[in-house]
């Protein structure tokens, strides 16, 4: 063996450089901080993984605004007619014909159905015959009454020439009893003939005037009777008159009697004509909104998205089953999205806030009082406790707790309520 291969196979126990262990060291730190560095990076992440949060894109906010609020109570209406013409059987009848169906354009005059009217045309002959009775009484009254007055005239004057004989003799006689020619008894017989014709012309003259009274009283009693009959005449005329159910406007039969032949009485409704130019909203809300309740009130009716002013026309005293019940009068009565019988919410205004803090309704509470609302803050929402005033359909009123501009979740936030932050996600874009 020679002396390398001896030297090669020596063990190797000389120190190492220093600058290969201070390389060694340094790898082993950094080796130790990375692994740290991971372990805090993965436990950043991981929190942040298990803390709550939600997606701002997903949220519905609203700004806290300064602004006029109506305080309101919302009932349930529908749309009707605002006029409706009722047609009512004058008569008992039998309905024999069916001219118009429900549904049906009117237009003044247009007959709707045909009623048998031939009972009601027997009384009126009758009631014709009665008042041909009357004008023949009252005739031959008149006659009687020309007949009496000539007579008497003619008993008149002929008592009126007895009297001027009476007097004739009273004057000759006073001048022979002056002269003694006639007795006093022959003067006294012939002034009391003159007296008793005198008496006996006055009689005949009253007899002729009461004649006349009498008969002016039968004429007179004949003329009431005859003017009642002419009445019930009248009203039996008007009642057949209706009792062809012709309409009196145009409009909309919204009823009419469906089955021919009948039998109706008198007052049953026959008929109901809609004017579908002009609506109104009847509706009801709780009784518990009662004493809130008061004619002249403003009211905004919504059918969708459009708002229709008006005011409470009618509050129906009388609660029934726990509802008060109430007529709307519409501004615009004949809008375009007006139809009968349509189903819409009424906001009846029972307070007004000139100016005060509000925000959109949203489903944080729906009563005055405290309650707790989620604010946009940065990337967080912060729960805080609020107290709202009065609402109407679409804001609140804002007592404590939020400024002008503050952003509201309106989501519903229950699930969170017991945290009192949430991270949010996403863009926040202005609203």
């Amino acid at each position: 063996m020679t002396a390398a291969e001896l030297e090669a196979d020596a063990p190797m126990d000389r120190l190492l450089d220093p600058r290969v262990h201070r390389a060694r060291i340094a790898r082993r730190i950094v080796l130790a901080v990375g692994c740290v560095a991971g372990a805090l990076a993965a436990f950043a992440a991981l929190s942040r993984l298990l803390e709550p949060s939600l997606s701002y894109a997903a949220l519905r906010t609203a700004r806290v605004d300064v602004g006029p609020l109506d305080a309101t109570v919302t009932a349930s209406g529908t749309v009707v007619p605002e006029l409706e013409k009722v047609l009512a059987s004058p008569i008992d009848a039998r309905v024999i014909r069916i001219l118009r169906r429900a549904g049906a354009a009117l237009q003044p005059g247009d007959a709707i159905l045909e009623l048998d009217v031939s009972e009601s045309n027997l009384a009126l002959q009758k009631l014709d015959q009665a008042l041909a009775l009357k004008d023949n009484q009252v005739e031959r009254i008149r006659v009687e009454l020309a007949g009496t007055l000539a007579s008497l005239d003619s008993q008149i004057q002929i008592k009126a020439l007895q009297l001027e004989a009476y007097r004739a003799v009273v004057k000759r006689n006073r001048k022979c009893f002056t002269d003694g020619i006639v007795s006093e008894a022959e003067l006294e017989q012939s002034v009391l003939d003159e007296a008793r014709a005198g008496v006996e012309l006055a009689q005949l003259r009253r007899a002729r005037a009461i004649a006349g009274h009498a008969t002016d009283a039968q004429i007179a009693g004949l003329a009431l009777e005859r003017e009642t009959l002419r009445r019930e005449r009248a009203e039996q005329q008007r009642l057949l008159d209706l009792a062809t159910t012709e309409s009196d406007r145009a409009g909309v039969l919204t009823y009419v009697v469906s089955e021919e032949g009948a039998q109706v009485h008198k007052g049953d409704i026959l008929a109901r004509i809609a004017d579908l130019t002009a609506f109104r909203v009847d509706a009801t809300i709780s009784e518990v909104h009662a004493s809130r309740i008061r004619v002249g009130q403003a009211a905004t009716v919504r059918i969708d998205e459009t708002r229709l002013q008006g005011v409470v026309s009618r509050v129906v005293p009388a609660i029934q089953n726990g509802l008060v019940t109430l007529s709307v009068s519409l501004g615009e009565n004949n809008h375009a999205r007006l139809r009968a019988n349509l189903r819409v919410e009424v906001d009846l205004v029972t307070d007004r806030r000139p100016r005060t803090l509000r925000v959109a309704n949203g489903a944080f509470g729906g009563s005055e009082g405290g309650t707790d609302v989620f604010v946009v803050t940065g990337e967080r929402a912060v729960k805080r406790r609020v107290r709202l005033g009065v609402a109407s359909a679409e804001r609140r009123e804002v007592l404590d707790g939020l400024a002008e501009g503050d952003e509201v979740i309106l989501n519903d936030m229950s699930e969170h309520a017991h945290l009192d932050q949430i991270t949010l996600t996403g863009t926040r874009g202005s609203r």
